[in-house]
């Protein structure tokens, strides 16, 4: 009997929903629930570049595949039923409008382009269908018919910008062409000025800024001639970045904001550098002294500190200029692949149609839904019409004032107002005739976060055991990438600053000869006893090997030291920062083999196959092993064996042999004692010899031709190591030497 009760009531609710409250009740649901849903679309979309949450973007991704689905069902159920009231069509084209500026959002790779097409053209025959919604509209509340046409027409505009851009976006890039061509040629030029290149100030460095569109560097007989390209190069439409930084140092501002203002247009002219790579173009400044010189004595602005004193010098930004420029330059690249939004009108434009929808909110929530002019709804929930209305007009006036004030702090719109300036000679703060950032008195890029300063880490002797259920990649068929086994993804982690600073310090003092750690075991003397861990086959061998012994090192100098209230757990040993520089980067290197491998030199496919290897060896070795202090005692006792093993032979022989036929975990063990008995129990010096080793390996790690692994990584929140591989671009450092050697 309660079965029956129970399935005659679920009848009942079907049948309700129905009926017209039903469709109506569906309906305010409906409108509501996608309201949100696109709110949240164009909020997330403005914050994309610096989120790498893979479970936050899977939603969202979700969210947006889902959202035209769920918009046309609403304007389906207004078409379809008694719903042609003044107050539907309302609904219908603010979530018309609502839906265009999610459209405007970043794409989450770039083969969604072509699918954006598909739902763009889609929405402009949507936008057709509401029209007609429009014009058979009955109700004679005007607000509401005023609200409905400025939203649709609003909607139109959008869609009509969108569309433009995709067109643009379609053709050929034609300015990369033209940067490659004046690249080719623009050391001569710079020669021809006869001053000695300066990084600092960026004389002798004519690297475009801006104006390139005006150069014709093609010609149907062939490339344009070094006197042709240069009489073209001086027109006054045609900025260089040493006339930037010119025209900053003449204007009247603290050191601190020209230094802001000329990392950030520096930044811009490098961008279009960068872009050349993703194009098939080899830069031409690749192995150039100047070039090189650009970075280790423009952009790293601090000195490397000298054993003996500590005195360095700091320009008034700080030692950490070559990171902020390389951010600021891949957040030109993130734009140009992921939102190609860069079509500007003037901020006055912005404003007026913010202050436009904010004026027709009010009247409409006021006058046409609180006021004399409403009429209720004779069926459905009492005033939950008027709630759906005020709730959708809300969102979508808020969301034009949020993209209002986002117009405020575009790169884009900044790098624009300079170019104008420079080449009309006009001072920054006459810019208000150019009609672009007339509110802004200081000479300062605008204040944006471009990137989380976070990194990925992974532990092999922590994660080895782990084993995925990937239920996910089995409910979508696979659709979903299933993990491997020890892959065990955990949030990515702040970066310190002490990391970033030892990466600058170890290319300083290179000079730009990469090296994949055997210059740091020769400073210290651990050559050529240690040699034979610098020479494997393949980079992936070493890093795990490597990795293998900082984290043996890390645990062990934990837990011999006693932990005492208030003591830091990030200073190991007397490790101090060089404890958190080591650590850090040996947990990302191990990062990028068992998430990113694209980023490493060995194919992906090798470098997959030796992880899942060290992850089926390392659960060999240690079966028995369930906590640290047990990983310790198996790892002594294979260092034991090795010791046993390597004192079996003949003075001098067997560290090569023994290395080539051992698994990982033997290899560490080996590895790891010699690098004991060199050091001794000096664990201020282990540490020093591990973060400098650390430091130098990734930079031998991030030169790299693989550009659309770093395209991709760029949509995902950004790599560390696509930051180092934009900076060692730009120091034209393209190739990395012969594993065990340094670059000549």
């Amino acid at each position: 009997m309660e079965a029956g009760s129970k399935a005659a009531r679920g009848g009942r609710i079907f049948e309700n929903l129905g009926t017209v409250e039903g469709r109506l009740l569906r309906l305010e649901v409906v409108v509501v629930l996608s309201a949100l849903v696109l709110a949240t679309l164009v909020l997330y979309g403005s914050t994309r570049r610096r989120s790498s949450d893979r479970l936050l973007r899977g939603v969202m991704w979700m969210a947006y595949s889902l959202s035209y689905v769920v918009v046309t069902y609403a304007v389906g159920i207004i078409q379809d039923g008694p719903f042609h009231g003044e107050t539907f069509v309302l609904w219908a084209t603010a979530l018309l409008l609502i839906q265009a500026s999610a459209y405007a959002a970043p794409v989450h790779s770039r083969r969604d382009v072509d699918q954006r097409k598909k739902l763009l053209l889609q929405h402009v025959l949507q936008t057709g269908l509401v029209l007609w919604l429009v014009l058979n509209a009955t109700g004679t509340n005007a607000s509401y018919r005023a609200a409905i046409w400025a939203f649709w027409s609003l909607n139109v505009l959008k869609t009509a910008a969108k569309i433009g851009e995709m067109v643009k976006a379609s053709l050929p890039d034609r300015s990369v062409k033209v940067v490659a061509e004046y690249m080719d040629v623009e050391e001569s030029l710079a020669v021809a000025d006869q001053q000695p290149a300066d990084p600092k100030t960026m004389t002798g460095y004519r690297y475009l800024f801006h104006g390139e569109a005006t150069m014709e560097l093609s010609h149907e007989y062939g490339r344009l001639s070094r006197e042709e390209i240069l009489m073209q190069s001086t027109c006054k439409s045609v900025v260089t970045i040493d006339t930037v930084y010119r025209w900053i140092d003449d204007q009247g501002y603290s050191d601190v904001e020209k230094d802001m203002a000329k990392d950030f247009c520096l930044a811009f002219a490098l961008f279009k550098l960068l872009k050349r790579r993703f194009f098939g173009y080899v830069p031409a400044e690749a192995g150039s002294a100047k070039a090189l010189n650009l970075v280790l004595n423009g952009l790293i602005h601090q000195q490397v500190h000298h054993p003996h004193h500590r005195h360095h010098r700091d320009v008034a930004t700080g030692p950490d200029a070559a990171f902020r420029v390389v951010e600021a330059e891949l957040s030109f690249l993130y734009d140009f692949f992921y939102t190609r939004n860069i079509v500007l009108v003037g901020v006055r434009t912005y404003i007026f149609i913010a202050v436009v929808v904010l004026a027709l909110t009010m009247w409409t929530t006021f006058f046409g839904t609180l006021g004399p002019d409403y009429h209720r709804l004779r069926i459905g929930v009492k005033d939950l019409d008027r709630s759906v209305t005020v709730v959708v007009i809300v969102i979508t006036a808020a969301l034009e004032m949020c993209q209002a004030l986002a117009a405020f702090s575009n790169n884009w719109r900044y790098t624009k107002t300079v170019y104008r300036c420079v080449r009309d000679g006009r001072p920054w703060h006459k810019k208000r005739q150019g009609g672009h950032l007339w509110w802004k008195e200081s000479i300062t890029p605008p204040e944006a976060r471009y990137w989380e300063d976070k990194i990925g880490e992974y532990v092999l002797l922590k994660r080895y055991s782990h084993r995925p259920l990937n239920l996910l990649s089995w409910m979508t068929l696979y659709l979903v990438e299933p993990r491997r086994q020890g892959q065990k993804r955990e949030r990515r982690k702040e970066l310190p600053v002490q990391v970033r600073h030892a990466v600058l310090v170890s290319f300083k003092a290179s000079g730009g000869r990469l090296s994949n750690g055997v210059t740091t075991l020769q400073r210290h003397n651990l050559l050529p006893r240690l040699a034979w861990a610098c020479q494997f086959a393949k980079v992936t061998d070493q890093i795990l090997v490597w990795h293998i012994v900082t984290t043996r090192c890390d645990w062990s100098s934990r837990l011999r030291r006693p932990r005492r209230r208030g003591d830091d757990d990030d200073r190991t040993d007397g490790g101090g920062d060089n404890w958190l520089v080591a650590t850090k980067l040996s947990n990302y290197c191990a990062y990028l083999v068992a998430f990113v491998p694209e980023m490493l030199p060995d194919p992906s496919y090798n470098a997959e196959q030796i992880f899942d290897t060290a992850v089926r060896q390392t659960r060999c070795h240690l079966a028995s092993c369930g906590t640290k202090h047990e990983i310790l005692a198996q790892l002594d006792k294979i260092e034991a064996n090795e010791q046993s093993y390597m004192e079996g032979l003949e003075a001098g022989a067997g560290a090569e042999g023994r290395a080539g036929s051992s698994t990982i975990v033997e290899r560490a063990a080996l590895l790891g004692w010699q690098l004991g008995a060199a050091v001794g129990r000096d664990g201020e010096r282990l540490w020093r010899v591990l973060a400098e080793f650390w430091a130098e390996l990734v930079l031998f790690l991030a030169p790299s031709d693989n550009v659309d692994a770093h395209a991709e990584m760029l949509g995902a929140g950004g790599e560390f190591m696509t930051q180092l591989w934009a900076l060692l671009a730009h120091a034209g450092v393209l190739e990395r030497p012969a594993a065990g050697a340094s670059a000549p």
